[in-house]
């Protein structure tokens, strides 16, 4: 059983909005628009900065930089995108257009190279550490919902709650995880994607606190079949995959974090669950 201990640090007490780890840091965005980074092993401060006047909605750790040079990401709620470096100093910024929704989940696309998902949709940068070049955006990831009933549709509107899909590599800013899909094999990974299907209205956390909300997380195959229903004792949070993570960090383990503070993993290939 793991044991909770807090992070020796003053630099993040409260108020914290988003959060992402790598093997060796942790970084914390709050909501007076500071980014934190200390150290995974002791809790060590890196570096902790105030990069935005306004609330950060989402960090990430750059995967594949170099161990003397690490990256980090941030994104705020007025859609203002942030590459950082080891001494907190702001490298490159973006902003992503009000019409594409705020970033609520930052993920690693290549080298340098990001995803930023957001309520409207999903839009691809690379050369973060220099200029930023805007990709491809698409509203795919934005074309679902959820009812009061925990019925799940596959259209954006058709249920009272909006949903969106995104990579479960990372944390997200969203309200409770109604679903998850095994996706296709990643290209010279060894598993398949795991997708994460979450809620993003605030109202959906009324249902929670009245013990209404639904518990099950449905599991979807790359078809988006349902292959199976996985009842809990109370709403899932968050899914987070360590499929695809870097180096050392990949393994098959997926965590499934309860609005209960329970906390589980499956190891998805041999579909066994552990706690």
């Amino acid at each position: 059983m793991s044991k909770l201990a807090r992070i020796p640090t003053q630099d993040f007490d409260r108020d914290v909005t988003a959060v992402a780890m790598d093997d060796r840091f942790i970084l914390v965005g709050q909501v007076d628009g500071k980014l934190s980074a200390v150290y995974q092993k002791n809790g060590v401060s890196v570096f902790s900065a105030k990069i935005s006047d306004s609330e950060i909605t989402a960090v990430c750790c750059e995967e594949q930089d170099e161990d003397d040079n690490p990256i980090f990401y941030a994104g705020d709620i007025e859609g203002n995108l942030y590459t950082v470096n080891k001494k907190g100093k702001v490298l490159a910024t973006a902003m992503l257009p009000k019409r594409k929704g705020k970033p609520r989940t930052i993920v690693n696309r290549a080298k340098y190279s990001i995803y930023v998902y957001s309520c409207k949709g999903v839009t691809s940068y690379s050369h973060a550490t220099t200029d930023f070049r805007k990709g491809n955006f698409s509203t795919a990831t934005s074309n679902y919902s959820f009812d009061g009933d925990g019925t799940f549709h596959k259209k954006k509107g058709a249920g009272d709650y909006d949903v969106i899909q995104y990579d479960a590599r990372t944390p997200s800013r969203i309200v409770a995880t109604c679903a998850i899909e095994f996706g296709n094999k990643v290209k010279d990974k060894n598993f398949e994607q795991v997708l994460a299907y979450s809620v993003i209205h605030q109202d959906y956390e009324n249902l929670i606190e009245e013990g209404t909300a639904e518990n099950a997380l449905k599991v979807f195959n790359s078809k988006k079949k349902i292959i199976r229903d996985l009842e809990f004792k109370s709403p899932v949070k968050q899914v987070m995959s360590c499929r695809h993570h870097e180096g050392d960090a990949e393994t098959d383990k997926i965590y499934i974090l309860l609005w209960n503070g329970m906390l589980y993993s499956v190891t998805g290939g041999r579909s066994r669950w552990l706690r």
